[in-house]
């Protein structure tokens, strides 16, 4: 088996252009600033059941999705605090989204 190498030095195939210019007098460090400035997750404001029901339901946990019946049975919720949770769940991302 051969290995294939890259033509350029460190092993990435494209020059480096673009110098990142530090300031070493700056107050503040501008990546640490974008990290403790990003958005919040959307389904942190879940609570922990919601955020299962919605994340189950609509496969977005790398899962197929998965029906309501199947939720009902996997989590031990009746269908009615089923339908209740993932209304409140859905109410509350519709809220954010619309803010």
């Amino acid at each position: 088996m051969q290995t294939f190498l890259w033509p350029a030095e460190g092993g990435w195939p494209y020059p480096d252009t673009a110098a990142e210019i530090s300031d070493p007098a700056a107050d503040a460090d501008d990546d640490l600033l974008s990290l403790v400035a990003a958005e919040p997750h959307l389904f942190d404001h879940l609570e922990p059941v919601e955020r299962e029901v919605i994340t189950s339901h609509y496969g977005l946990d790398g899962r197929p999705a998965r029906t309501m019946r199947e939720l009902h049975v996997d989590l031990g919720l009746s269908r009615a605090e089923l339908r209740e949770v993932m209304g409140s769940a859905l109410a509350k991302l519709r809220d954010l989204l619309q803010a």
